[in-house]
């Protein structure tokens, strides 16, 4: 359609550049026409997205209504066309405030990002635009990514959990994860190295008894067996959350892609 939004982005360029660099079906476009007729392939008439449909779930903990759908942040699109995720051309910053300007004004208030995304550009071009909207009306996740062995000392990797701050342009941060828990050829081996030998996990902890990080959790997306683990200390750690990667593969093909995980 070629009606735009209060923001100036239209719901077809909107959907465009929110995949730019994705992996996406080699389907056409599903739609409805003017009379919500359904279409089909490249000239797909899309209605309008309402602004007022969107899900929230309640924060036990905080009270905090958070959007049922997130923003991710490791595709912001670059001047190029093509994705931050796999290029090194510039991140194209107007079309990611004009990305976040339309998911907000339609609802989403979670916008997901990392300091390894779009080669470590995600949070600065995610900071920028965000910080152009009032802080309570969104809530920002970002992870402690201190996935090379050469992060994994106590500086390296508070170094990068303070630069989070610096390019988000926050004084507090809504929800920190330790990040891709689980991964690699031994997953314990690496939660210890990166989160509990150092000391890391028990400084994260202390800042959000600062209220520098409101909600504490883990992403997941490796070993089962480091996923129970973190569970078991629950009583100890106090997650307030954890982000768990799921996809219909995952559902259907589980044993024959990643055994360990079954």
């Amino acid at each position: 359609m070629k009606q735009e939004d209060k923001k100036g982005l239209n719901r077809r360029d909107f959907l465009k550049r929110l995949g730019a660099g994705a992996s996406v079906l080699g389907v056409g476009l599903v739609g409805c026409d003017s009379k919500n007729n359904v279409v089909t392939g490249n000239q797909t008439a899309l209605p309008d997205i309402p602004v007022d449909k969107m899900e929230y779930r309640t924060n036990p903990k905080t009270g905090e209504k958070v959007s049922l759908l997130g923003y991710g942040c490791m595709r912001w699109p670059t001047v190029g066309g093509g994705s931050g995720r796999d290029q090194a051309d510039e991140i194209d910053q107007e079309m990611v405030n004009r990305l976040i300007d339309t998911a907000i004004s339609h609802g989403v208030n979670y916008f997901d990002t990392s300091p390894a995304y779009c080669k470590g550009r995600s949070e600065r071009a995610t900071g920028i635009a965000l910080k152009r909207h009032p802080r309570e009306s969104f809530y920002v996740a970002t992870k402690l990514s201190n996935f090379s062995p050469s992060t994994w000392s106590r500086k390296a990797s508070l170094d990068m959990y303070h630069n989070s701050f610096k390019e988000l342009q926050v004084d507090y941060i809504d929800y920190l994860l330790l990040h891709g828990i689980g991964m690699g050829d031994d997953g314990m081996e690496a939660l210890r190295g990166r989160y509990i030998d150092n000391g890391v996990l028990d400084y994260l902890l202390k800042e959000r008894e600062a209220g520098r990080i409101r909600n504490l959790g883990f992403s997941y997306h490796g070993d089962i067996a480091v996923f129970d683990y973190l569970l078991s200390k629950h009583d100890e750690y106090k997650w307030d959350f954890v982000q768990i990667q799921l996809n219909y593969l995952d559902w259907k093909h589980a044993k024959e892609i990643n055994p360990r995980n079954t």
